[in-house]
């Protein structure tokens, strides 16, 4: 009967957007839970790294986390347990993870980590509590590269957190997957064959993405500014530049987004968001998971807006849906997954 539901809900949110209805007939199916926005690193395109002070910081509480959990237990196939911060930081991270995988939820978890500061105790966690995938990101091969991007981290130190990650997947039988995560930028891409061969010795799989130029202003400012800005940090080599840089356009866009149909982001505080594209600034939320009901949310007036915006029907109030639309749409990456 849970699987059914399962399945019943994700007929309904195809149906929602083939049909172009603007209210949702089905429930979000991927959730994105943010356990916390602190982190120990400086990465400097990332608005957590370069210290804005556009949003509040603060960490989800283990209670509030279960209730949310709760309100999505019926229709989420998975949860991504991260956004913008590193999530080993909040103390309560583990049970996080094992809270959402058992009876009656069942909900397999992803979560991303740079396992600069992660404790002994954390690593047997992360590989005892039916944790899915754990991607963990290393953008270079030597110190003096890693560092550039991961400002304030230490490759050695994560090495030897990833050694111990492995040993314990052995030592528990453990069925999560993990995965080196390689982003490419100007200053990296000549490691890229290097990264892989270092995965391919420590057993696990290697993910190849390419640089999202500025993690903030990639959705809400025009493309041939940001790479004005920041174009700096972006590879030399084709393969790995998500942009044309001859005509600052994206080489791959969405003809459609299908997000406000299938899935959801809560912050640390509650507050809603389409996706986990944009800056958590509370201007572009869609409501308050703790103030009001998820239901009323999901066919508020701003989601609603949003769908509609996306199906090009008339409607009177703008959204971030509407701003990530007319700058022709964030997208993930570069088809570089797994090379």
């Amino acid at each position: 009967m849970f699987e059914l539901r399962k399945r019943i809900n994700r007929i309904k949110i195809k149906l929602g957007y083939h049909l172009g209805l603007s209210k949702a007939i089905g429930m979000p199916k991927l959730i994105t839970i943010e356990p916390t926005n602190h982190c120990n690193l400086k990465c400097p395109l990332c608005p957590t790294g370069m210290g804005d002070t556009s949003v509040a910081y603060g960490l989800l509480k283990l209670d509030k986390y279960k209730k949310v959990v709760d309100v999505f237990g019926k229709w989420a196939q998975s949860i991504n347990l991260f956004s913008w911060g590193e999530p080993l930081l909040n103390k309560s991270f583990i049970e996080m993870i094992r809270y959402a995988s058992q009876s009656p939820h069942q909900i397999k978890s992803t979560t991303s980590v740079n396992l600069n500061a992660v404790t002994d105790k954390q690593i047997e966690g992360l590989l005892t509590s039916n944790l899915g995938t754990l991607h963990v990101f290393i953008d270079g091969t030597t110190q003096e590269v890693y560092e550039k991007y991961r400002v304030g981290g230490n490759l050695e130190t994560v090495l030897n957190n990833l050694k111990k990650l492995i040993a314990a997947k052995k030592l528990y039988k453990s069925n999560t997957t993990i995965k080196w995560a390689f982003i490419v930028n100007k200053y990296n891409e000549h490691q890229v064959e290097a990264a892989k061969k270092m995965a391919s010795d420590f057993g696990i799989p290697i993910n190849i993405d390419s640089l999202r130029i500025d993690l903030k202003e990639d959705c809400i400012t025009p493309l041939d500014e940001s790479i004005d800005t920041y174009g700096e940090w972006l590879p030399d080599n084709p393969k790995y530049n998500n942009y044309n840089m001859d005509t600052k356009t994206r080489k791959r866009t969405l003809e459609f987004c299908k997000l406000p149909w299938r899935s959801t982001m809560i912050n640390w505080n509650g507050d809603v968001f389409p996706c986990s594209c944009v800056h958590t600034e509370e201007k572009d939320r869609m409501g308050n998971i703790f103030e009001q009901d998820f239901a009323e949310i999901w066919n508020g007036e701003k989601y609603v807006a949003a769908r509609k915006e996306l199906l090009d029907q008339p409607n009177d109030l703008e959204t971030i849906c509407h701003t990530c639309k007319k700058n022709g749409y964030y997208t993930l990456s570069n088809n570089l997954m797994g090379q």
